[in-house]
């Protein structure tokens, strides 16, 4: 915290924290929040990790908890887990008491969700997972999907979700075509989800979480890559590459 302005009293320069949303926009060395965008930052966290955390870990929280309503007992697949919203769905899953099945594509993304603590990970360019995916469960199916993809997978989902069971649209990059049957036949939800429409309170609440799993450990941003502010346009060439994993942090 490089200053703050009058009349505030829950942070102080020099204070460590991380910042959820910003008023003068995050693509610079300095930025200007109001103090309900300032959150403390653990003294077990770097700051890589905590420029990490808003974004990802937030979404992930809001699908999870408040548009799915996770519960603890019940099981969540992350269909594509190895990226930042991924990796942060399979920590607040695995804290919260669900049994976490994840996918990646690639060797070094499926051992990367096993260690974040998926209890099962598959991988989803093979023929056959959502087979094995079944098996897992038991023929039951999941009571909960976080989709990073939904243009590929949706009508997927809909058929290995569990009745009454609630998928939640975090990714999408393009239209897809789907049998609705498929979700009357289960009571299932498709709900969408975007950070920017949790309300207020919701926000406060996210964060009040996030604080304390950066604290007590559960909560640990995977950072992939970070590179100079200069390099901006690299990171967005860098997130949509096949394989990528993990957060891509910008450092002044």
């Amino acid at each position: 915290m490089e200053a703050v302005g009058a009349g505030v009293t829950g942070v102080k320069a020099g204070d460590r924290v991380y910042v959820g949303g910003t008023l003068s926009g995050a693509y610079a060395e300095l930025s200007l929040c109001d103090q309900t965008q300032v959150h403390p930052l653990p003294a077990n966290v770097s700051f890589a990790q905590g420029a990490a955390m808003n974004v990802p870990y937030a979404t992930a929280y809001h699908a999870l908890v408040h548009r799915a309503a996770g519960e603890a007992g019940e099981t969540v697949f992350v269909h594509g887990a190895s990226g930042g919203v991924g990796i942060a769905a399979v920590q607040l899953a695995r804290a919260r008491g669900l049994t976490v099945i994840g996918t990646a594509g690639t060797e070094r993304g499926r051992r990367l969700v096993l260690e974040q603590g998926a209890h099962h990970v598959l991988d989803h360019t093979a023929t056959g997972y959502l087979e094995e995916l079944m098996r897992l469960t038991g023929g039951r199916g999941v009571d909960v999907v976080l989709e990073m993809l939904a243009n590929v997978n949706l009508q997927k989902d809909l058929g290995i979700v569990a009745m009454r069971g609630r998928i939640a649209v975090i990714g999408n990059r393009g239209t897809v075509e789907i049998n609705a049957r498929l979700a009357m036949n289960k009571n299932a939800a498709i709900l969408g989800v975007a950070l920017f429409h949790a309300t207020p309170p919701q926000v406060v609440g996210i964060h009040a979480a996030l604080v304390e799993g950066l604290s007590n450990g559960t909560l640990r941003p995977v950072i992939a890559l970070e590179l100079p502010l200069v390099q901006a346009p690299r990171a967005h060439e860098a997130v949509m590459e096949a394989g990528h994993h993990g957060k891509i942090v910008l450092i002044p």
